[in-house]
């Protein structure tokens, strides 16, 4: 889309410096005009990739959150509302919204934890997990087209810093 993002929203043309990748011959970089800081630059990469991972979940009725949600419980299966609202850092009340919403589309369903009879653990019904086996594949395409301009090295060595990030921030995976 020439002149606009998918969203609608207007791109203002920047002034970027073309500049050979070293090591990688024919590869070109395209940088601003600036030295930007680190969690700048962190924080619009992810509104960029938010913006298109929403694009790509809004014909299936899912925000990111709600996706993350199910792909956790595809990979996690059994935990409780509690336990996600610490992982995503939200609160227990902010979660239950969330869940009971996938409840009500019939994507996941509660269950008693038998160790704890006040306890539910949350699982996936085949509804969900079909859903969330579509979206991964969605989310695939997005990260083949945000990632599609670096080289195989580049992509193995930004996700070992990524990851190395990530652990020294102590997030937990989810």
């Amino acid at each position: 889309m020439s002149g606009k993002q998918a969203n609608g929203r207007a791109r203002r043309p920047a002034e970027r410096v073309h500049e050979e990748v070293a090591g990688e011959p024919g590869l070109v970089r395209t940088t601003p005009p600036f030295q930007w800081g680190m969690i700048y630059l962190l924080a619009r990469i992810f509104y960029g990739m938010r913006n298109r991972c929403e694009d790509a979940l809004r014909p299936y009725g899912l925000t990111p959150m709600q996706f993350t949600i199910l792909a956790t419980l595809g990979r996690w299966p059994d935990l409780s509302s509690a336990e996600l609202s610490r992982r995503f850092d939200v609160t227990p009340q902010t979660m239950g919204e969330m869940i009971g919403n996938l409840e009500r589309r019939r994507l996941l369903e509660r269950s008693q934890d038998p160790a704890n009879r006040r306890a539910l653990l949350l699982s996936l019904t085949d509804d969900g997990r079909e859903l969330v086996k579509t979206c991964n594949a969605a989310m695939g395409e997005v990260e083949a087209e945000m990632l599609s301009g670096l080289s195989q090295r580049e992509l193995k060595d930004l996700r070992v810093r990524l990851g190395a990030l990530h652990d020294h921030l102590g997030l937990q995976v989810s």
